[in-house]
């Protein structure tokens, strides 16, 4: 049985918590664990689990609007890190943006994501001269760290692999990935993630 991340092994116990323990007791058995670890390792995920319920609460793990520049500041500066795209609803790379956005929010429970239209943003697009979309905007502790401007560092393509942004938002620190999950190849192998596809377009959109 291949080895699940913790994040994931934390969610399995927050929706089935007898199966997750007997799928995690099976899992270490096989390698030859000694009980106590096999202990201690289950406490471990199990206080995950606590955390990921209490982060729940706080909005965490839903990909939502956020609805006024007075809301953008108060998520932004209460969150260590926190992930805002902003996008227009006519653009189609936004949308694409947008749903590799979606299934990482529910992977990475720790970092807050959101997003924003354009339109209910005008002091901060001027602010944060936005130019290009999608834009995403990489926060910690209320500071912006670092941003991605179009799709062009993700290979220019609108068929990026999820998992091309995923590390390229972990360079930021913004995600914290596995270190097998760093290991994977994209079907592209090893690529640079700044290196463009030969097959890629400039097509991000003017704002």
């Amino acid at each position: 049985m291949a080895a699940l991340s913790t994040t994931a092994q934390a969610h399995e116990i927050l929706e089935d918590e007898a199966l997750a323990e007997e799928k995690l007791l099976e899992e270490l058995e096989t390698s030859e664990i000694p009980s106590y670890i096999r202990e201690a390792r289950l406490a471990e995920l199990k206080h995950k689990a606590v955390e990921f319920q209490e982060l729940q609460k706080q909005g965490h793990g839903v990909y939502n609007d956020i609805m006024d520049e007075k809301t953008f500041l108060e998520v932004t500066t209460s969150e260590d890190r926190c992930i805002v795209h902003f996008y227009h609803s006519d653009y189609r790379r936004c949308s694409i943006m947008d749903s590799h956005l979606e299934k990482l929010t529910e992977k990475y429970y720790e970092t807050k994501f959101a997003k924003m239209n354009v339109e209910k943003a005008k002091f901060l697009v001027e602010k944060l001269k936005i130019r290009v979309l999608p834009a995403v905007f990489c926060f910690l502790k209320g500071i912006v760290k670092d941003r991605i401007i179009g799709f062009e560092e993700l290979g220019g393509s609108d068929s990026f692999q999820t998992i091309v942004l995923e590390k390229r938002l972990a360079q930021s620190g913004v995600i914290e990935m596995a270190e097998e999950e760093l290991e994977k190849k994209t079907i592209f192998g090893h690529k640079k993630i700044q290196e463009k596809d030969e097959d890629s377009s400039d097509d991000d959109d003017g704002y």
